[in-house]
């Protein structure tokens, strides 16, 4: 007996000083080995630990939407080796995840599965003849096309139930990130931090759901705090950029038609009021400041406001009229049905007339035009195109159905509206900056648009309960 507590004391004593010397050695070494290794071993600890009933897969991609919630651009860029991100390392081990479980391989299931599969068949074509000229920039760029990949794998695992109740709390959590994500983005504070770097194509449609569900949850159990709270969100994400103000006008519009909440109504009106109340008090503490929010402000510019005055169409308006201009000309001299192709430098032209030679890397940062048909277009020509908008189509028709269905249910659930204003907003997000090409904007977005579709779809018989339920059946 003595002898083994000896021997345990002999390799704790090791142990730790084996801990003391691999915490030593990792504050010596290079910042982005130190980075690399403190990411992997953070992994693994949520791996390990968060939710214990939903298999792999799962995990990460809910790891992801919540990475994204929270670092935007800058997770997104998290890789182990370029040019493959993490966004991409998920996908994989959700596509082998699809492929494990034959019982809920659903392929063609939905109207969505289908126009995904014409749209990811026609893009894999093209990818294919564009690689040979273009190499990596083609596959880079044809991520706005494999992203809807994630609908298909997440439509599969919210086989599962307890997978998307999971989700369900999940996304409640990803709200609260994204809202600190903006508040970080408009604040003053500069500075930068490993994986961090928030981004409007993220926070936008989570601010979105997530004032929509404040917004409804107040007004049915009366909680005061949850409507101030939705003003104040929807105040400060509105002011960022105009997609944002658009997008919680068509989440909030929506569900007044569709979800047949009239009580939004007075909400709506009451931000407003807020608004110009805000504006009126800053006038009062320093008129240039508030002249300056009225007509220097991104919506402003959008409208054509400079100075107070209506001066025509310039600033974002014009920058982003001209760039699709020059887009579509170069599209219909070149390939009008075909497409420029995938890797194809379409922005560049535009760029380096616009800003300077400084801006016409064809591997620059901006290679989608803040439109997804027009980079659709650009890319893939008229055939692209309307395939992209018959899905596009489809997928607003089915959020509205969704809204019309479970807004007035009794089993509706707090995700139900939260992911339905996401896509809503991701939408309009879509026509104004980029949703479907980026992949901070787009797995959140075809993830909340599977769960709906599960819920939509999926009849309560044909949900498991648990992951032993699975294997249970597949034996």
């Amino acid at each position: 007996m003595q002898t083994n507590k000896i021997i345990q004391i002999i390799i704790l004593v090791l142990l730790m000083l084996l801990s003391m010397a691999a915490v030593s050695t990792l504050l010596e070494v290079k910042d982005q080995t130190r980075n690399l290794i403190l990411g992997i071993g953070l992994f693994v600890a949520l791996l390990s630990f968060l939710w214990r009933d939903s298999p792999l897969d799962a995990k990460l991609l809910f790891i992801l939407v919540l990475g994204y919630a929270l670092g935007g651009k800058g997770f997104a860029h998290v890789s182990l080796v370029e040019p493959i991100y993490i966004g991409e390392i998920t996908l994989l081990f959700c596509v082998l995840g699809f492929a494990v479980r034959p019982r809920q391989m659903c392929l063609f299931e939905t109207p969505i599965h289908k126009c995904i599969w014409v749209y990811l068949i026609y893009a894999g074509i093209h990818l294919i003849v564009d690689f040979e000229s273009y190499r990596l920039l083609a596959i880079r760029d044809s991520s706005m096309a494999y992203y809807a990949l994630y609908f298909v794998t997440a439509y599969s695992l919210f086989h599962n139930d307890r997978v998307m109740r999971t989700f369900g709390r999940a996304i409640k959590i990803a709200f609260g990130l994204s809202v600190f994500s903006m508040a970080y983005a408009i604040s003053t504070i500069d500075r930068e931090f490993p994986g961090f770097f928030p981004h409007v194509d993220s926070y936008i449609p989570l601010c979105a759901g997530g004032v929509l569900y404040c917004l409804i949850i107040g007004i049915e159990q009366k909680k005061i705090l949850h409507l101030v709270f939705a003003c104040l969100v929807a105040l400060a994400v509105s002011s960022t950029k105009t997609a944002a103000l658009l997008a919680l006008a068509a989440v909030v519009v929506s569900s007044i038609v569709y979800g047949r909440i009239g009580k939004l109504i007075m909400p709506g009106i009451i931000i407003g009021l807020m608004g110009i109340v805000a504006l009126c008090v800053v006038a009062i503490a320093d008129v240039d400041t508030a002249l300056n929010l009225i007509s220097g402000g991104e919506t402003a510019e959008t409208i054509g406001i400079q100075g107070g005055e209506f001066v025509g169409f310039s600033g974002t308006t014009q920058w982003r009229w001209l760039w699709w201009s020059v887009i579509c000309s170069d599209t219909l001299q070149l390939a009008p049905f075909w497409g420029q192709g995938f890797g194809a430098d379409i922005t560049g032209p535009f760029l380096e007339a616009w800003l300077g030679p400084a801006h016409a890397d064809p591997a620059g940062y901006a290679r989608y035009p803040h439109n997804a048909m027009i980079t659709n277009f650009g890319r893939l020509g008229f055939i692209g195109l309307t395939i992209f908008c018959i899905l596009f189509i489809a997928i607003g028709l089915f959020a509205l159905k969704f809204c019309s269905r479970y807004f007035c249910d009794p089993q509706r659930r707090d995700a139900d509206i939260i992911c339905f204003g996401v896509v809503v907003a991701g939408m309009v997000n879509a026509t104004l900056q980029a949703t479907y090409e980026v992949p901070y904007g787009a797995v959140i977005h075809w993830t909340c648009l599977a769960y709906m579709a599960a819920r939509f779809y999926l009849p309560a018989s044909e949900l498991t309960h648990s992951t032993e339920d699975e294997i249970e059946a597949q034996h």
